[in-house]
């Protein structure tokens, strides 16, 4: 009998509809994998809906039974009757409460095995500034940033001359985004305070980050666990036409917004330091399951590398970066799936083993 896989999808974020996207193709991919997909549907209103398969993989209306979750069965009740209870999840619900660890605290409380990053490696991973201060304890080097959190806006002069003589560009980031939202890049130092003023739309934290001048975008897969972590070939984001970054509009809604190099063309040096920085990266901030962890390289001098940001739940869409680094590693989609959820298994199997008393 197949195992069912709840793929949780849509959410409350700015990134709602690229989780749409995402989840047709892991719904997919884990057919072909040999499980039962059970599409498991976030509104942005609010609640959760049992979506069916054919529905969301033809981009139909996203309607279906009500459902929500039961902490005392371990298990989603429908509205009306009867429950929904998978062998394992798949959260796929990018940006906030999805990707931060609030989904996360939600299914250890379940207790349904899931794949991906657990509560602490998703909150942390979410938070710029703290995952890069991690990654520095660790000896990753890292670029000069300033933070601006919300009950300092309004006394943020200090701050923004600060930043300032960072020198130019910088980017200004949220600091628990992704997909690069609500991300600028400021040349002069009229850009700068509507830049962060923009980015506080989207968090109460901007962090203003000293930027390489013409810097090459690498990216890295990573998947395992504690145990054992491997990394894929490295890639290189080259953005086109209007595009100075890896933005948005580049990511999701250009088509023609990027070249995505593959293998990176990179020293055989350069490329397996990246490989290495990046499961340090991964197990430094306690991962598990998946993630890809983006560098900014000196175009001057490649050995110049800077931990730029780890994604502790990357999009899985058509054109999505990891699995087309997994592919190109020579991993299939639906096998890096497969492996996902085993992972994920695992870890819930290795947390139930811990000691819940003293005695």
């Amino acid at each position: 009998m197949k195992k069912k896989i709840g793929v949780i999808f849509g959410g409350k974020s700015a990134e709602h509809e690229v989780s749409i996207e995402s989840a047709k193709t892991v719904c997919a991919g884990l057919e072909k994998a040999g499980f039962k997909a059970l599409p498991l549907y976030a509104p942005r209103a609010g609640g959760w809906r049992l979506v069916p398969l054919k529905a969301l993989l033809a981009g139909g209306r996203l309607s279906g039974p009500e459902i929500e979750p039961s902490l005392a069965s371990g298990s989603f009740l429908k509205k009306g009757g009867g429950r929904v209870r998978p062998d394992a999840l798949f959260p796929i619900i990018h940006g906030s409460t999805g990707e931060d660890g609030v989904l996360q605290g939600l299914l250890e409380l379940l207790g349904i095995p899931y794949a991906g990053c657990g509560v602490t490696a998703s909150a942390v991973g979410m938070d710029k500034v703290i995952s890069k201060e991690l990654a520095a304890l660790d000896g990753v080097p890292v670029l000069p940033h300033v933070v601006i959190r919300a009950h300092q806006r309004g006394s943020m002069g200090p701050l923004l001359k600060k930043a300032l003589k960072l020198g130019f560009p910088l980017f200004v980031k949220p600091v628990a985004q992704g997909s690069s939202v609500g991300v600028a890049k400021v040349k002069n130092a009229a850009g700068l305070r509507p830049a962060v003023l923009n980015a506080f739309r989207f968090d109460t934290a901007v962090m203003i980050e000293k930027g390489v001048d013409r810097a090459r975008e690498i990216v890295c897969g990573v998947l395992g666990s504690p145990s054992g972590a491997k990394a894929s070939v490295t890639g290189e984001v080259v953005p086109k036409g209007s595009h100075e970054f890896f933005d948005y509009e580049a990511k999701y809604l250009d088509n023609d917004g990027m070249d995505f190099l593959l293998p990176a063309p990179l020293s055989a040096a350069t490329a397996a330091r990246i490989r290495e920085l990046t499961v340090r990266i991964f197990l430094a901030l306690g991962g598990s399951g998946m993630a890809r962890v983006d560098f900014f390289v000196d175009p001057k001098d490649e050995r110049k590398v800077y931990f730029c940001e780890i994604n502790t739940l990357p999009g899985f869409t058509s054109h999505s970066l990891y699995p087309r680094l997994w592919a190109k590693t020579g991993l299939a989609p639906e096998k890096v799936l497969k492996e996902l959820v085993n992972l994920g298994v695992l870890a819930m199997a290795a947390r139930r083993r811990l000691a819940t008393s003293r005695r």
